[in-house]
């Protein structure tokens, strides 16, 4: 029997980060047995392209012509996966007009969504959301995109003292270096770990001073997040990854993007709040290091992989 195709679109880089291409590889993982999947990314980097390899079938675009190309691949009897802000409802229209199956994977909701499906991780309130009186939301941690590793119960009991610092692919305000700086001038019972983005800056006195890592596979992350004892990190998704291995967190924002999931994460108790990262001093930053490990992370959902599967099913019908 032949399998029903999905279309996975969403890109990444220096600018954008690369949350929506993880998240979205992440999600055609979970469904790469029952379907037939294919990726589709811009000028895909030798890190995107080793962990495609993994996962699926993938195709690059070219920047210039990414979205007039995509919809040249379309037959009509696809679902297809958009993830990125610039999606508009006119594009997601002339997906529609294919034939497809919609499905939108939504951060801050700022257009109306033709979709089939809308996906947003982080928020539970459905109101937020414009949507076609057929759209389904998909909302909160029951529908988290996490990687493979990240499903698993988390074996580990013994916690080493590394403090693990990461905000992101794209750090544009500097806000590695400067928190990096300042832990270092803290009497702290904590190794401190940077993990580093492509683009992401750290001085090279800082980098003498503390361990680095870059371009760890999920594995490795999962792993990581597992044995430390915790970490500050910005409100992203590699922050619910954190969490799915209950790794005591301090998390702020520093871009437009992250302030709802920050503030889903804050009221939930589940992290210390650090608040805007632009404005973070010493002073607080200290008094979230010494409170870290007081608070609870709260257990994460399971049947997460099932519940995407039956989705999609459902879609292919």
């Amino acid at each position: 029997m032949r399998k029903q195709k999905i279309y996975f679109r969403a890109d990444a880089g220096a600018k954008i980060g690369y949350g929506h291409f993880i998240r979205t590889l992440a999600l055609a993982d979970m469904l790469r047995v029952e379907f037939d999947c294919t990726f589709f990314t811009s000028v895909p980097t030798e890190y995107q392209t080793s962990e495609l390899k993994k996962v699926c079938k993938y195709i690059p675009l070219e920047e210039e012509t990414k979205f007039d190309k995509f919809l040249e691949y379309l037959c009509g009897d696809e679902i297809v996966v958009l993830d990125n802000y610039f999606y508009s409802t006119e594009y997601q229209k002339q997906i529609k007009s294919k034939g497809c199956k919609l499905v939108c994977i939504d951060d801050i909701h700022d257009k109306h969504y033709v979709a089939d499906v809308v996906i947003n991780h982080a928020l539970t309130d459905t109101s937020l959301f414009s949507i076609e009186p057929y759209t389904k939301l998909c909302l909160g941690f029951d529908y988290a995109l996490l990687r493979a590793p990240f499903l698993k119960l988390v074996s580990n009991t013994f916690r080493n003292n590394d403090l693990i610092v990461n905000f992101g692919a794209a750090d544009p305000h500097g806000i590695t270096d400067k928190v990096v700086s300042m832990l270092l001038m803290m009497d702290i019972p904590y190794h401190i770990v940077v993990v580093l983005g492509d683009k992401v800056f750290l001085s090279e006195e800082n980098k003498q001073k503390v361990s680095t890592r870059k371009n760890l596979t999920a594995e490795q992350m999962a792993e990581l997040f597992e044995k430390s004892a915790a970490g500050i990190l910005s409100a992203s998704t590699v922050c619910i990854e954190a969490l799915s291995r209950n790794l005591p967190l301090a998390v702020g924002y520093h871009v437009d993007n992250q302030i709802e999931l920050y503030g889903c994460i804050a009221n939930s108790k589940a992290v210390l709040p650090l608040g805007n990262l632009q404005e973070i001093d010493i002073v607080s930053l200290l008094k979230a290091i010494k409170n870290i490990n007081l608070q609870n992370n709260s257990r994460f959902p399971d049947g997460i992989k099932e519940r995407y599967k039956e989705l999609f099913l459902s879609l292919a019908k």
